[in-house]
């Protein structure tokens, strides 16, 4: 089993992320993939092996339905268990262990670009490290094939410009507070199209107030967990690629006074 290094730990709270190679063996996921596979075909008529039937003019249904299936309690492996347990301590078991993200490729041909809708962080009354959302590859997800991306450092600045009176940090209200800290923050979602946002905010990155931000993907390999702190900001975005991006997530929460933790 392994456990959370101090260097993990550093990281993590830095960034606001960390990544694990490996939480979960191949095999688990894969039943977990052929699971989804074998619902779109059965309800959407899209061919695992058959590219052109991957036309999707609406969102997936029934994917909930998927994901309470019991070969998906295997996400909770030990490793994401050990994980959870160095950066939460205690922490309340899912009812279920995720819900999908699958993202096919895009008809379009336009080249991908860092999003500028849909930046958010998940809304968690309180503050601090309360929850842990995880993200699980389910398959192989390459750089611009639609996996999630992330602004690494965030949550430090959700935590000083959330407003003390709320009771959580409301993403609508951070993001105009935000967007008045820095043109920055401001054109990340709400930019121009014409300049170049890879560069700006991919490898270039960003100093505010002390804290050094930068957009990663969540890129990786079928079995990899992500771990990202609940105040961070992400967005998802388009998949350029020829595979469809196939994800789970979750916020697994610290439990509340007189709830169930894991034991």
């Amino acid at each position: 089993m392994r456990m959370l290094s101090p260097a993990q730990r550093e990281k993590f709270e830095r960034t606001g992320l960390l990544h694990l190679p490996a939480a979960i063996p191949a095999a688990d996921v894969n039943v977990m993939c052929d699971l989804i596979w074998e619902h779109v075909r059965a309800e959407h008529q899209i061919e695992r092996t058959d590219p052109t039937t991957w036309v999707i003019e609406e969102r997936l249904s029934g994917l909930q339905k998927v994901a309470r299936r019991g070969e998906f309690e295997r996400i909770g492996s030990p490793a994401v268990r050990s994980m959870l347990d160095g950066l939460l301590g205690q922490w309340t078991v899912p009812g279920k262990w995720g819900g999908l993200l699958v993202t096919f490729p895009r008809r379009e041909t336009t080249p991908w670009d860092v999003p500028f809708t849909v930046w958010h962080n998940d809304f968690v009354p309180g503050s601090g490290l309360r929850a842990v959302q995880i993200f699980v590859l389910l398959n192989d997800i390459r750089p611009r094939g639609g996996a999630t991306v992330v602004l690494t450092g965030s949550h430090h600045l959700v935590a000083k410009y959330a407003d003390p009176s709320d009771d959580g940090p409301h993403p609508k209200r951070l993001r105009k507070a935000l967007a008045a800290v820095d043109p920055w923050l401001r054109d990340l979602w709400d930019g121009d199209p014409g300049d170049d946002r890879v560069r700006r905010y991919m490898v270039d990155g960003a100093e505010i107030d002390d804290v050094k931000l930068r957009v990663v993907e969540l890129t990786g390999s079928a079995g990899d967990v992500f771990f990202m702190h609940c105040d961070t900001f992400h967005s998802p975005a388009p998949n350029c690629r020829d595979q469809p991006r196939m994800m789970a997530t979750n916020m697994i929460r610290r439990p509340l006074a007189g709830g169930q933790d894991r034991g």
